[in-house]
């Protein structure tokens, strides 16, 4: 999926450009018009350097940059020009430039707080009103440059004064290095039922520079030896149940579970092992298609939360590319009485964000009125 993504990006890349030398480069004065097959040079010699296994995280998000403000706007310019509107096809050019600039430069530290409602018959009364502070997909390495971003996190979180605070997965792009500038800031996070977390895709660290076999392994150990130090409760196909008088309601972690090449690892049957029908139960997991696919209709899970999708770093009137991918990218979904959110990360793996802004949601649960 990856290689054919390259391929296309390239293979466009080079239609667009070839079209827009022969209608416009080519007419302007040296060295200018030599200059328009700059990005697509950069862009075959990044794609190559991925695909022979040199990717660092400044290779990555350089060729996203390169993407977003060179070609993206090259390919609608050569589309236009084509519809013999070239004048139109230079200022939707100039408008995309403009836009990639705003998600790259503010998009993605631009953090907002959004408040859902769950209600379900189920909840235990003593549990009405129950805060949960949903975040999700870190990535903690594209802050290196930018840590004040994660305090502004902690910050936001610890105002909203949740009960529980949740982490569905990918806490790091492809290294526990990333996480340990961050240790400290993190262990700040405070709820009175704490902080439960799970794994996520990238939380196995087979991404990034080529490594030995037993690597990925000693670099999820150190993931979660960190976790475990910032005194989260990382839960590994286990739960944890969460008291309140006499009442008591449990949340269900799993490991990431998703469609190849995406690690599947989730055991659903280990993870409730001992939990009651009667039992309220949330369960974590990282990919919102597992709900799809192992919870709904399967289980008696009243509320799945997940993350991973990003909403593809952009949503515009409500939809996302990201439903071309996933029945569910983004916020609450109701279907045969069991829910599912979907967190579209309060972090970001790439750096920018257009209309999909990262997030942290307050979910709050009630036992009266559910419908």
């Amino acid at each position: 999926m990856i290689l054919t993504s390259l391929l296309i990006i390239c293979l466009l890349s080079l239609v667009s450009d070839v079209y827009l030398w022969y209608r416009v480069a080519r007419h302007w004065p040296a060295p200018w018009r030599y200059m328009h097959w700059i990005p697509l040079c950069i862009v075959s010699v990044l794609i190559v350097m991925m695909l022979t296994g040199i990717m660092f995280t400044w290779i990555f998000s350089f060729g996203i940059y390169l993407f977003l403000l060179a070609c993206l706007p090259r390919w609608f310019h050569a589309l236009m020009a084509l519809l013999r509107m070239p004048r139109a096809g230079m200022a939707v050019r100039i408008m995309l430039v403009a836009v990639g600039l705003y998600g790259i430069t503010f998009g993605w530290k631009r953090l907002v707080v959004r408040e859902t409602e769950v209600a379900s018959h189920a909840l235990p009364p003593s549990f009405h009103g129950f805060r949960i502070a949903h975040i999700s997909d870190l990535h903690l390495g594209t802050y290196s440059s930018e840590p004040e971003m994660v305090e502004r996190i902690v910050k936001m979180v610890n105002e909203a004064s949740p009960d529980l605070i949740v982490f569905t997965g990918d806490i790091v792009n492809t290294s526990p290095q990333e996480l340990r500038p961050f240790t400290e800031t993190l262990a700040r996070l405070k709820a009175p039922y704490g902080v439960i977390s799970i794994m996520g895709n990238h939380d196995y660290c087979t991404y990034g520079p080529k490594k030995s076999a037993s690597e990925p392994l000693a670099m999820q150990e150190e993931i979660i030896a960190m976790q475990r130090q910032m005194g989260w409760n990382l839960l590994m196909n286990g739960h944890a149940v969460l008291h309140n008088a006499t009442d008591s309601i449990a949340v269900i972690g799993v490991e990431n579970d998703g469609h190849p090449p995406f690690p599947a690892r989730a055991d659903l049957e280990k993870a409730t092992s001992g939990l009651t029908a009667e039992c309220y139960k949330i369960l974590l997991t990282h990919d919102p298609s597992h709900w799809r696919r192992a919870v709904l209709n399967h289980t008696d899970i009243a509320l799945t939360l997940s993350g991973h999708t990003h909403a593809m770093h952009l949503r515009i009137s409500g939809w996302s590319p990201s439903a071309l991918l996933f029945s569910e990218w983004g916020g609450l979904y109701k279907e045969n009485g069991q829910y599912l959110h979907v967190n579209t990360g309060t972090g970001s793996n790439i750096p920018f964000r257009l209309g999909a802004w990262p997030e942290i949601t307050i979910i709050t649960l009630t036992s009266a009125g559910a419908r």
